[in-house]
């Protein structure tokens, strides 16, 4: 009798046991997925995130507290970093990022964007740069101000343009929520304003990588850039 107490004595300790430690794990487990970096550490840098330049040096850096990106004048560098997680889904994404007063109508385009790869590629992006001539012409920009182009590459294409200041500082926050049927629901905001939002046909199952960039790419303008570009990333959050 007294072995059959104290057994049952003990698998009572035990389940007692699991049940006050899964609490923390559970909240350790909710708090891994945040992610926070602020560009000033080199070791937290090289855990986190990769090279994922295309034909082109990978000419960034980690300098004052901010990541430097630079491409060359006269070519068609493609410079991005991307983050070594490939698992971010619902949640706020937001970077803050200096945008520089580009040449007039340069190719050189900033990009803050997640990008899933697989059997379908998928695409979510702040585009930052001069623009077109077009473009230009029907937003009515000033010479101090550049385009924003906020974008889904799939499932649908669509996207739209603001003007922001250059020579400024500009929040850029994405905001990935549980929409109709199952699937996304996007909303982009510049400087802590809602500019859009876009039911998607991209399943909440599908996740993403983090991508910071600087690139010459020919849709934002008409030449190819005069003169060496460079962008700051400050800082970038998810939660």
């Amino acid at each position: 009798m007294n072995y059959r107490i104290g057994f049952i004595f003990i698998i009572a300790i035990f389940f007692s046991s699991c049940h006050l430690i899964r609490g923390p794990l559970d909240a350790s487990v909710k708090k891994s997925m945040t992610f926070h970096e602020n560009f000033d550490m080199q070791n937290h840098f090289d855990n986190y995130w990769e090279d994922d330049s295309m034909n082109s040096p990978s000419s960034y850096y980690l300098e004052d507290g901010h990541l430097k990106i630079m491409t060359r004048p006269q070519t068609k560098d493609r410079v991005k970093v991307k983050s070594k997680r490939s698992d971010f889904g619902q949640g706020t994404y937001e970077w803050r990022i200096f945008v520089p007063n580009f040449n007039l109508n340069d190719q050189c385009n900033i990009g803050a964007f997640l990008y899933h790869s697989g059997e379908m590629e998928y695409e979510l992006d702040f585009e930052v740069g001069s623009g077109t001539r077009k473009h230009r012409n029907d937003l009515s920009a000033n010479p101090n101000e550049v385009i924003v182009y906020c974008t889904s590459q799939n499932k649908p294409h669509h996207s739209e343009r603001f003007l922001i200041e250059s020579e400024k500082w500009h929040l850029f926050k994405m905001t990935l929520e549980k929409g109709r049927r199952g699937h996304y629901l996007v909303k982009w905001y510049i400087n802590d304003i809602l500019v859009k939002t876009l039911q998607t046909k991209i399943k909440t199952k599908i996740t993403f990588s983090v991508h910071n960039s600087l690139e010459n790419l020919s849709f934002v303008g008409e030449q190819l850039p005069i003169r060496k570009n460079e962008v700051l990333f400050d800082s970038f959050d998810f939660e």
